[in-house]
């Protein structure tokens, strides 16, 4: 039985006039219970497109992003797809079609030391193009000081993995480990982001969402656009290329040897962008990002519990040592 957002594309593509070759991509939002977005591969105006229907769980203007992107890039090396067509139905719904790209060009996590040297390269590039204050009516979470925004995240995972839990019968978060270390990320993010700005990010800025073509770059995923606070995007790379697709099979100290590498290679990105006091702000946002990974991440996927255990091991561990620091 097909899910509603596939018969909704098929009744989009029937009238404007796009071609349906395949579904590509679909995916489903835990936290609203439904099918949240669906891609499918075709012909429009006799070019390779896709179609993107989107019905989210949260606001989202990607077709007005992309568009925006395009208008104000002026590099030649990141590009980002051509939008043909877009409606937008409301602040989370709507439908967009865009170039495609060719199958099988995303760049692949974890990369290894050379392919990083490109992707933060593409990354500098990125951050020279887009603003940090967004032209636009920001929404009332992203009015939120940086400390209080992340806080809001946190709280959201906690519930969805205690909801998670509770539904499943399965404890693999034992309260007596997670709830000093949530407690404990509060404190921190709390004085670390005291005196830190929210900035306009991409906010999915990571390697599967940027595809090489004929030794260009392009930059895809404008659904995630918005004011994030400074610092989100360095530790969002490292969540992105490492705590999730990194080897959870090492033991710790091997493990910690791939976070260490992207640390020191962030700190040189963040003297480029002339980011005060980087230790601290790195190591809030990473906490930041293990409380995301540990709550929402891992408990809400379908892993073997034995996997789910050792991936939160190595998270509590690299926790312990970042408060340590």
């Amino acid at each position: 039985m097909e899910n509603k957002l596939i018969k909704l594309s098929r009744t989009i593509a029937r009238k404007n006039n796009f071609i349906i070759n395949k579904l590509i991509y679909q995916a489903f939002s835990i936290s609203k219970g439904d099918w949240r977005n669906v891609i499918f591969s075709g012909r429009y105006k006799n070019k390779n497109a896709v179609l993107k229907v989107y019905d989210e769980e949260r606001v989202t203007q990607e077709p007005l992003w992309l568009k925006y992107y395009n208008n104000i890039n002026t590099s030649k090396l990141l590009l980002a797809p051509k939008l043909y067509k877009y409606k937008i139905y409301s602040s989370a719904r709507g439908w967009l079609i865009m170039e495609k790209l060719p199958v099988n060009s995303f760049l692949k996590s974890p990369l290894n030391s050379v392919q990083r040297q490109k992707f933060l390269e593409l990354f500098l590039i990125y951050r020279k193009i887009l603003p940090v204050k967004p032209k636009s009516i920001l929404n009332l979470v992203e009015r939120l000081p940086a400390g209080d925004y992340h806080i809001f995240r946190t709280a959201k995972w906690l519930k969805m993995a205690n909801d998670k839990q509770a539904a499943m019968g399965v404890k693999i978060l034992k309260p007596e480990q997670i709830i000093p270390r949530y407690l404990k990320a509060k404190e921190i993010i709390t004085k670390a982001f005291k005196q830190r700005k929210m900035i306009f990010c991409h906010g999915h800025f990571k390697p599967k969402e940027i595809a090489q073509v004929n030794g260009k770059y392009y930059l895809t995923d404008f659904s995630h656009m918005k004011l994030y606070p400074e610092g989100y995007e360095l530790a969002f790379m490292i969540w992105a290329d490492y705590l999730l697709p990194g080897n959870w099979r090492l033991n710790y100290k091997q493990w910690r040897k791939g976070v260490d590498s992207w640390l020191k290679d962030l700190s040189k990105i963040a003297s480029v962008l002339k980011i005060k006091d980087y230790d601290s702000l790195i190591s809030a946002s990473l906490i930041e990002r293990i409380m995301g990974t540990i709550l929402a991440d891992i408990t809400s996927t379908s892993k073997s519990k034995s996997e789910k255990i050792k991936r939160i091991s190595l998270l509590y561990n690299l926790f312990d040592d970042l408060v340590k620091y």
